[in-house]
């Protein structure tokens, strides 16, 4: 009766199996965040764009100027009314703070503008009464700085956004 039919799994057979399964999940886990940051930037990055292409839009149906302020993390619009700049305060304009530690950085003319953290009286970007935009290219990247997303004018009515890889920053 010494060697009877063992039945079950013995405790290293349970150990290595836990091993896999956790080396596995964190590899999983990985790969899901890494691309939740992604589509968080290219989502803010979208959002801001049809939010300017909507502020250009009331520009020209409003026959006035908006405005862009933009901040480190954080960015709103503003309207030119008897010759002063006006926050814009709506559903479709509210200011947007970002989160999550993204950062936004700006140029305009091929310039690097420096964002300041306080509140700004006139817009860095405008929209004229013809739709007419400033040419400007608008970064937002992660906390960790390795993931930019870039929204840029390609002309004085369109803009684009894409992928910037950490060679091209």
């Amino acid at each position: 009766m010494c060697c009877s039919n063992p039945k079950g799994f013995t405790l290293i057979e349970i150990l290595v199996v836990v091993v896999i399964i956790s080396i596995l999940m964190a590899l999983g886990v990985q790969m899901i965040s890494s691309g939740s940051v992604e589509r968080n930037l290219q989502q803010r990055g979208k959002i801001l764009k049809y939010s300017i292409q909507y502020a250009c839009d009331q520009a020209t149906f409003q026959n006035r100027v908006y405005g862009i302020k933009f901040y480190r993390n954080a960015y709103g619009f503003a309207q030119f009314v008897n010759n002063q700049w006006v926050d814009v305060i709506s559903e479709e304009l509210s200011w947007v703070k970002l989160t999550d530690g993204m950062v936004l950085a700006l140029s305009i003319d091929n310039q690097m503008v420096v964002l300041p953290e306080q509140e700004l009286k006139i817009p860095q970007v405008s929209c004229d009464a013809t739709g007419q935009l400033t040419s400007f290219a608008l970064t937002v990247s992660d906390a960790t700085d390795l993931h930019h997303y870039q929204l840029s004018t390609t002309d004085s009515w369109e803009m684009q956004g894409k992928w910037l890889d950490q060679e091209t920053q």
